[in-house]
């Protein structure tokens, strides 16, 4: 009986039919599967992204009309992706019998953790081309969101040669918007320098700095002008104004 499961073990074995062979191979498809279904939503919300576009609508309903561009789209996508199609169908059958997934990566949630990722991405990109370039200007200004938030604008300008025709080229990237409800130029300059001190931007490097025309940027004395300079000399001051 032992020899006879031996041989039958080692026949599995030569023919890859073993339980755990078996089992590994389903979980490389559905590792594969899961794989397909992340590009396709990466794309789109690159797709999306790189045009302004709103994401959402009214209803985050698979089928619904008005469920927005991202699930739009991916639906569109779903009718001639076998894939997509199957997956979003699943994602229906379990919205309409109240049916948590335990995954379906479609979520308010999974979009705006893939934008920040790109983001990151982006930014990665931004201070890298500064590091090689070194010395750069900064433009700052500031205008409150529609939750009467005062955002500030971070955007650096630096000179970078092209790659392929070996021209200098100057470069404005925006860097990230900041919060700030604090006014004072104090305050501005105090947000200036943690921004660039949370990417690591040295700043010493800095060698101009632009911002509207309000007292609490430009003034000579109190403005964020004047306490940056106070840092370095190398501050030279200019109103904002991007190319």
């Amino acid at each position: 009986m032992c020899y006879v499961e031996w041989r039958r073990l080692e026949e599995n074995l030569r023919d890859n039919t073993t339980i755990n062979f078996l089992l590994n191979d389903n979980i490389k498809t559905e590792v594969e599967r899961w794989r397909q279904i992340l590009r396709r939503v990466l794309d789109v919300i690159l797709f999306l992204g790189e045009r302004g576009l709103a994401f959402r609508g009214d209803s985050h309903l698979i089928g619904e009309p008005k469920n927005g561009n991202f699930l739009g789209i991916m639906e569109l996508i779903g009718h001639y992706d076998s894939i997509l199609h199957d997956h979003l169908e699943k994602v229906k059958a379990s919205q309409q019998s109240h049916k948590r997934m335990q995954a379906h990566y479609l979520s308010n949630d999974i979009q705006n953790e893939f934008i920040q990722c790109c983001a990151d991405k982006v930014t990665d990109v931004i201070l890298d081309e500064m590091e090689k370039c070194k010395y750069f200007s900064m433009i700052v200004d500031a205008t409150p969101d529609t939750a009467n938030i005062e955002q500030n604008v971070f955007i650096l300008r630096y000179d970078l040669q092209d790659k392929l025709t070996g021209k200098d080229e100057v470069k404005e990237r925006f860097l990230e918007f900041v919060d700030c409800n604090k006014k004072t130029g104090e305050d501005i300059a105090n947000t200036i320098t943690s921004t660039l001190q949370k990417h690591k931007i040295p700043l010493m490097c800095c060698r101009g700095q632009g911002y509207d025309n309000g007292s609490n940027m430009k003034d000579s004395v109190k403005g964020a002008q004047a306490r940056m300079l106070s840092l370095s000399d190398n501050f030279l001051w200019d109103s904002a104004k991007t190319v």
